[in-house]
C-alpha cells in the first residue's frame, strides 16, 4: 500500500506563518477565557455579590451572545473579509475581559459575557476559513492546531490561578496579550478568500445513477438526529468543563487547587485526543468512532456520579477530555457533511447553531439547580450523564441506519 508523504510548507504558505501564529495565540486566550469565570468563581462571587447560581447565569449569557451573532458573523466573514471579521472578534474578547475586570455586579458581568459569545462566533467564522485559504494542502492539520492551542491553554490556566489568585492581574495580562495579537493579525498577510476555481461540471447520466443508487441518508431523520447529537455531545463536555471544579470542591471536598486541577487533566487529554483522533478518522468510519467515544464518555460520567471519588473524578476528567472534547464534535460534522455534500454550508450552519444553543441551555438549566450544596452539584452531573446517554441512544440509531449507506 502506498503511503502518502507529508508535504512540506511551500514558500507561499510560509508567508502566512505570522497569521497562523496570531490565530493560535488568539485561541489560546479564548480557551482560557472560556473557563476563567468558573476558575475564579469564588472570587467573582464576592466581587459581584452573587453565588454559584449567578456564576451559572454569566456563563449562560456567553451562549446567548453566540446565538445572537453566529449567523451574522458568517455573513460578515464572506462580505467584509477574514481579517476584518477576525479583528471584530478579538475586539469583542478584549471587551469581555475588561468587562470582567471592571464589573461591580452581576448585571454588568452578564453584559460582558455577551461579548465573549460574539468572540466565539466571529473567531470561528473567520479563523478556520483563513487557515484553509492560507494552507490549502495542510488545512486539516493547521485547523486541528486551533483546538490544540485552546486545550493547552486550558491545561495551563489552573496552574496560573493557583500561582496568581487575583483574577484582575490575570485578566489584565490576557488583555495585554490580546492587544499585541491584534497588532500581529493586523499586519499579517492573509490569503485570497477561497473561490471555486472551475465551474462545476454537469454530472453524466451514469454518474447520476451511481450517486442515487441504493438508500440515501434522509435529512429529516439522519440529518436531524446528527444535529441533535451536535447539541448533546457539546453538552457533555461543556457542562463538565464549567462545573468540574464545583464537583471537586463540594462533592469530593477537595482543596481549591486540587478541584480546579480536574480541568488540567481534562484539557491535557483533550490536547492529546486532537492528534490521535485526526489520525484515527482516516482509518475508521466516523460513526464507529462516535459510538465508541460516546460510550466511554457515558461510562466515565456514570462511575463519577454513582461512586464519587477523587481518583474516579480524575479518570472521568481524562475520559471526557479525550473522548468528548478532543474531536468527537468534529466527527459528527464530518459525517453530516458526508451525508449531505450538496448542502454542506447549510447543514454546517444548523450543526453549529445547535452547539451554540448548548452554551446557553446547559448553564441556564444548571443555574436553576446548582447551589453550594453537594447534592445540587451532583444533580447537575446526573443531568450531564443523562444527556450523554441520550447521545449514545441516538448514535446507536444512526449507526444502524448507517449500515444501509455502504459508502459512508
Amino acid at each position: 500500500m502506498e503511503i502518502k508523504q507529508k508535504q512540506p510548507l511551500t514558500l507561499t504558505s510560509k508567508r502566512y506563518v505570522p497569521l497562523a501564529a496570531g490565530i493560535y495565540i488568539n485561541y489560546a486566550i479564548l480557551g482560557m477565557a472560556t473557563i476563567i469565570v468558573s476558575q475564579y468563581g469564588t472570587q467573582f462571587q464576592a466581587l459581584w455579590h452573587t453565588n454559584v447560581k449567578g456564576i451559572s447565569t454569566v456563563i449562560a449569557m456567553i451562549g446567548i451572545g453566540r446565538l445572537l451573532t453566529i449567523l451574522l458573523a458568517g455573513y460578515l466573514s464572506d462580505r467584509l473579509g477574514r481579517k476584518t471579521t477576525m479583528l471584530i472578534g478579538m475586539g469583542a474578547q478584549i471587551l469581555f475581559l475588561l468587562g470582567l475586570f471592571f464589573s461591580p455586579n452581576l448585571i454588568s458581568a452578564c453584559i460582558a459575557a455577551l461579548f465573549m459569545g460574539a468572540t466565539n462566533s466571529f473567531g470561528d467564522t473567520a479563523s478556520y476559513p483563513a487557515l484553509t485559504d492560507a494552507f490549502e494542502t495542510h488545512a486539516a492539520s493547521m485547523n486541528s492546531l486551533v483546538k490544540a492551542a485552546m486545550s493547552l491553554a486550558q491545561f495551563v490556566l489552573p496552574f496560573i490561578v493557583a500561582a496568581q489568585p487575583n483574577s484582575r492581574v490575570t485578566l489584565m495580562a490576557m488583555v495585554v496579550i490580546m492587544v499585541l495579537d491584534i497588532a500581529l493579525i493586523f499586519f499579517a498577510k492573509f490569503a485570497t478568500q477561497g473561490q471555486p476555481k472551475t465551474a462545476p461540471t454537469k454530472p453524466t447520466a451514469a454518474a447520476t445513477v451511481e450517486k442515487t443508487t441504493g438508500p440515501q441518508p434522509s435529512m429529516l431523520i439522519d440529518g436531524s438526529l446528527l444535529i441533535i447529537v451536535g447539541f448533546t455531545l457539546s453538552f457533555t463536555f461543556y457542562i463538565f468543563s464549567q462545573y468540574a471544579p464545583n464537583f471537586g470542591a463540594t462533592v469530593l471536598k477537595l482543596g481549591a487547587n486540587s478541584a480546579k486541577s480536574l480541568i488540567s487533566w481534562y484539557a491535557m487529554a483533550s490536547l492529546v485526543s486532537v492528534f490521535i483522533t485526526s489520525s484515527l478518522v482516516t482509518k475508521v468510519k466516523p460513526i464507529k468512532l462516535i459510538f465508541v467515544y460516546t460510550l466511554i464518555s457515558f461510562l466515565a460520567l456514570l462511575q463519577m456520579v454513582v461512586l464519587p471519588s477523587a481518583e474516579g473524578a480524575r479518570i472521568t476528567a481524562i475520559a471526557i477530555g479525550f473522548f468528548a472534547a478532543g474531536g468527537i464534535w468534529q466527527l459528527g460534522l464530518t459525517l453530516l457533511s458526508q451525508y449531505f455534500p450538496a448542502e454542506k454550508g447549510k447543514v454546517t450552519g444548523y450543526y453549529s447553531f445547535a452547539t451554540a444553543l448548548t452554551f446557553f441551555v446547559g448553564p441556564l438549566v444548571s443555574s436553576f439547580i446548582i447551589d453550594d450544596t453537594a447534592a445540587s452539584v451532583l444533580r447537575v452531573f446526573q443531568i450531564d450523564t443523562g444527556v450523554t446517554l441520550l447521545s449514545l441512544v441516538i448514535v446507536i440509531v444512526l449507526m444502524i441506519r448507517n449500515r444501509r449507506f455502504a459508502t459512508r
